[in-house]
């Protein structure tokens, strides 16, 4: 479970176990929870990430709206 924090902590937070030649890279989806997961199951039906990579909802600043996390890893380019 995600412990509830600020918007600025749950971004500053270390990704653990990146692996080598690799950067994470957070991608958000924010809005009203229906919408947010409605984008989020788009997303898998395009084959871009399972529904169960994201995080679960966590209140977003914007009262009324959430936000949803996926963790890529991306091969570092010089």
């Amino acid at each position: 479970m995600i412990e509830l924090r600020s918007m600025s902590d749950l971004i500053a937070a270390p990704i653990l176990d990146v692996p080598k030649g690799k950067r994470p890279v957070r991608i958000l989806a924010c809005g009203v929870l229906q919408d947010v997961n409605s984008v989020i199951h788009q997303l898998h039906v395009v084959n871009f990430a399972e529904v169960l990579a994201w995080t679960p909802p966590i209140p977003a600043p914007v009262r009324g709206e959430v936000i949803r996390i996926l963790t890529r890893n991306v091969n570092i380019r010089d």
